[in-house]
Formats: structure tokens, C-alpha cells, sequence
């Protein structure tokens, strides 16, 4: 693609690295943050956290409010940093081009995450929600009420972050697919490998936990094809906006949380082959 007579940079490690830190804090923010610490902070032993679960001491909770409060913040705590994220790239616009393709990122994961715990997990009987909704008749409605507020946050969510961030790329078709596609691709990698040392990964497919990130995955694909495909809406910058050029201190940040996701949080922090959930 040509630009003013040059090539408009995109470093890929550097990308990859980025990705990879967005996509880690995004899972941080959903499992540690929103699930455990809410646990914590009710008092309620938190036994272990990976990459796809937090393991609390479920026989300490004491009302089916507490049992509902910590399903729920798991996708608030997304929601939540999303928006702060989103606020900072729109209003503060950070001179950084590769701080602003974090909170690009970071945004976008979120938002396709709280969207599909919302909406599609729901609709299907599955997920966070389905455990809030425990006990609350009659379910069908309550379920139809939480997807239709999904569905209301689907369109802004999915929006707002481009027009935040992602210029008119439609003349520059390769750049559009690399800062969508890598991202995507990089998360399903990460996230993939950070399932192998866990006892959750591979178990029988009802289950699997690597069953239920495919289900995520979906997701992220669908939504980068929607980006691709639909030319709206975009921000009115100039391409330049978003070049991309190599960052060693993204490359190391990247590494080192790399290494903790994959070797420390992947397998568990703590006895997470206790959880009465492996049977």
C-alpha cells in the first residue's frame, strides 16, 4: 500500500506483543479481578485462578446474592476497564501509537467479551449469566431481559472503538486485515497454549474447557470479519494514525507476560487440581 510515496509501517512482533498484553489483562481484569477479587472481598476463600476459571470456596458463600454478585462481575469488571480504556483513547488520545493500540485492543476485547457473555452465551444456556439467573422464575424472561441488554450494548460496543480509533482503510485493504486479523489470531494462540498445563484444557468435552474458548473464539473471528467487511463507522485520522513501528519496550513487556500467562497463570496459581469440578 501506498502512502505519500512510502509504506505505511506496521511492525507484527510488535503487534503480537501488544495483542498479547491486551488479551492477558483482559482476562485478568475478568477471572481475578471480577470473579475472585469480588470473592475475596466478601470474604470467600479463593483457592486458586488460571486462564479460564477461578476456584473459590463455594461452600462459604452464604446467600445466592453473593452466589449471583460474583458471576456478574466477572463480565463487569470487563465492561468496566473497557470503557475507562475507551475514555482514555478518546479523550486523553495519548501521543503513543502503540499505547493507543493497546487501549484499541484492550477495548475491543473487552467489549466482544461482555457481548458475548450477554447475548450469545446466554441465549444458549450457557455461561456466566445462566448461573446468575439461578433461581429466578420466570427464567425465560429473565434470560430474554440480559440478552436484549446485550444486544442494545452490542451495537455501540462494537462501534465506538472504531470510531475511536480505526481510520477509513478501505484503499488499504492489507492494513485493515493485519491490525484485525493478528490480534485475533495471536489471542487464539495465547490462550490455546495457556491451556495445556491446566486440568481444565483437555478433559471430556462436556467439560472442556478448550471447548469453551472456541466458543470465545468465535467471537473474535466473527468480529474481525465484520470489521473487514463493513467500512463503518471509522475515525476521521489520517492512516498515519495508526503506524506501527518496532518497540523494544512492548516487545519485552509482551515477552515477560507471555512467560507469566502461559507458565504461572495457564497451569493455575494455587491447588487448582483440588477443584471438586475434575471429579
Amino acid at each position: 500500500m501506498e502512502n505519500e510515496g512510502r509504506r505505511l509501517e506496521i511492525d507484527i512482533p510488535t503487534l503480537v506483543a501488544i495483542s498479547i498484553i491486551a488479551w492477558a489483562l483482559v482476562i485478568v481484569m475478568h477471572e481475578i479481578v471480577g470473579h475472585a477479587g469480588t470473592a475475596a472481598l466478601m470474604g470467600i476463600p479463593v483457592r486458586a485462578v488460571s486462564t479460564t476459571t477461578a476456584y473459590l470456596a463455594w461452600d462459604h458463600i452464604q446467600s445466592v446474592g453473593q452466589y449471583r454478585i460474583i458471576h456478574i462481575n466477572g463480565t463487569a469488571a470487563n465492561l468496566v476497564t473497557g470503557a475507562i480504556a475507551l475514555l482514555v483513547l478518546q479523550f486523553l488520545k495519548p501521543k503513543s501509537k502503540a499505547l493507543r493500540y493497546f487501549l484499541w485492543l484492550f477495548t475491543t476485547m473487552s467489549f466482544v467479551i461482555v457481548i458475548m457473555y450477554l447475548v450469545s452465551a446466554t441465549a444458549v444456556g450457557a455461561g456466566d449469566w445462566m448461573e446468575v439467573l439461578t433461581d429466578l422464575e420466570p427464567r425465560s424472561l429473565y434470560t430474554a431481559v440480559v440478552v436484549a441488554a446485550g444486544v442494545l450494548f452490542a451495537i455501540p460496543g462494537y462501534a465506538l472503538p472504531l470510531r475511536a480509533w480505526m481510520p477509513d482503510l478501505k484503499r488499504d485493504r492489507s492494513v485493515l486485515l493485519k491490525v484485525t486479523a493478528i490480534p485475533v489470531l495471536t489471542l487464539i494462540i495465547t490462550q490455546t497454549l495457556s491451556m495445556v498445563g491446566s486440568p481444565f484444557g483437555f478433559q471430556s468435552p462436556e467439560s472442556s474447557h478448550l471447548i469453551g474458548m472456541v466458543f470465545i473464539y468465535i467471537h473474535f473471528v466473527v468480529w474481525a470479519v465484520l470489521v473487514n467487511v463493513i467500512s463503518v463507522p471509522r475515525s476521521s485520522e489520517a492512516i498515519e494514525s495508526i503506524e506501527l513501528r518496532r518497540s523494544s519496550m512492548w516487545l519485552v513487556a509482551g515477552i515477560i507476560v507471555l512467560l507469566i500467562f502461559l507458565l504461572v497463570l495457564g497451569p493455575g496459581l494455587g491447588p487448582l487440581n483440588e477443584d471438586p469440578r475434575l471429579g
